[in-house]
Order: C-alpha cells, then sequence, then structure tokens
C-alpha cells in the first residue's frame, strides 16, 4: 500500500478519535461543570475586590474618627483657654469664637464622612454576604455535577482511548514527512486529506486546474495540495 493509501486510512481512524473527543468536550455536564467553575472563581475575585475596598474603608474610617478625636480636643482646648484666660478685647473674643466655629464645622464634615463610609461598608458587606452564598451554591451544584460526570466519563475516556490506539497503529509506517504534512494542515482545516471525485477536491468541492489533476493522477505518490482549500488531495 503506497503512502497517501495508508495517510488515507490513518485519517479515517485519527477522525473518529477527533469526533469522539470532541462528543466528550460538547458533554452538557462538562460544559455546566466549566460554567460553574468560571462562575465561582469570578465570585472568589469579586469578593476579594469587596475584601480590598472594605479594608479601605476602615483604613479611612480610623482616620476620620482620629480627626473627630483631634478637631473635639482642639475645641476643649479653646473652652479651657476661654475660661482661664479670657480674651482682653472684642477681636480676641471674635478670633476665639471662629476658631471655635471652624472646629465644630470640621466635627460635622468628618461625621457626615463617617457617616457615608459607613453606609458604604454595609452595602459592601451585604454585596460580600451574597457573593459567598452564590459562591457556595456554585460549589456544591459543581460537586455535584462532578460527581455524575466522573461515574460517566471513564467508559467515554475508555472507548476514546482505545480509538486512538487503533489510529496509532494505522500510523505505523508512515513517512514522519508526510505525517508532519498532515498535522500542520490539520491545524488550519479537518479532514486534511481529499480525495478527487471527477476534477473537484471532495473537499471544498472546487474544479481543479488540469495541471493539478495530471498531477494527482501521476503514480509517483507526490503530495498534491488543493490550490482553493490547501488540503492533500489523492486519488
Amino acid at each position: 500500500m503506497d503512502q497517501l493509501s495508508m495517510l488515507w486510512e490513518y485519517q479515517a481512524e485519527d477522525i473518529k478519535a477527533d469526533k469522539m473527543a470532541n462528543e466528550i468536550r460538547r458533554n452538557p455536564i462538562r460544559q455546566k461543570l466549566e460554567a460553574d467553575r468560571n462562575a465561582f472563581m469570578e465570585r472568589q475575585k469579586q469578593h476579594k475586590q469587596i475584601e480590598e475596598q472594605v479594608a479601605v474603608l476602615a483604613d479611612r474610617k480610623d482616620a476620620v474618627r482620629d480627626a473627630i478625636a483631634r478637631c473635639e480636643d482642639q475645641l476643649n482646648n479653646l473652652q479651657a483657654r476661654f475660661e482661664s484666660n479670657p480674651p482682653e478685647d472684642l477681636d480676641a473674643a471674635r478670633a476665639m469664637l471662629s476658631e471655635a466655629n471652624k472646629c465644630r464645622e470640621n466635627i460635622v464634615h468628618y461625621e457626615q464622612e463617617m457617616k457615608r463610609l459607613t453606609r458604604e461598608a454595609n452595602e459592601h458587606d451585604q454585596r460580600g454576604h451574597a457573593i459567598r452564598h452564590e459562591a457556595a451554591k456554585l460549589r456544591a451544584e459543581f460537586e455535584q455535577l462532578k460527581a455524575q460526570y466522573d461515574k460517566e466519563n471513564p467508559a467515554k475516556k475508555a472507548a476514546l482511548e482505545a480509538q486512538r490506539e487503533v489510529a496509532s497503529q494505522k500510523a505505523a509506517g508512515i513517512d514522519a514527512a508526510l505525517m508532519e504534512h498532515y498535522l500542520r494542515i490539520k491545524k488550519h482545516i479537518t479532514p486534511p486529506l481529499s480525495r478527487l471525485i471527477g476534477d473537484q477536491c471532495s473537499g471544498c468541492n472546487t474544479s481543479l486546474p488540469s495541471a493539478v489533476l495530471r498531477r494527482v493522477k501521476s503514480a509517483n505518490n507526490e503530495v498534491v495540495e488543493c490550490e482553493t482549500c490547501g488540503r492533500m488531495i489523492i486519488q
């Protein structure tokens, strides 16, 4: 048997194995497992982001709390100064009152910011709780589906491995360069090998030029590619 005929027989078994592998990949349970896994990972990412945002809010709340304490200390100091050393004139009294009002305004501003920060932190906590709940549901569903998939899949994997072995046996004796050529074409189009039907490539149903037809029909086992689809053509 010539090399191209051997390659044709190999292709038949190789395509069968690929079809079985595709069926395994398209298994609805497998696809759902992948979807659940990706969704779970996305929830983990979201939860981490929320934890980082909550940490930033907590740091800011600490800073605001310290600022409020400083303003209150300033206000108390002003009151102590007023009581121990009252201003001597109206301008001094006004200056001290202005300073006290500024402290009160700062306290009001920081208290408002503290309320906003607390509200945002609570919202993040609620969102984090919801995400943890969603992640737990996804994980439980994933584990249930995986148990079912692991129970059903070994038989399909065994069948695929058996088919791969059949194809491997068909590859024995095929020239390495020819097999490399086949695999290179397969990366772009499947099947890589097509028959000549009349004057057409059976892969793309394109009529071939007479010069190409003569090369395909010659008995020198030459590798000829379709000028349209790039497949190797044999009679």
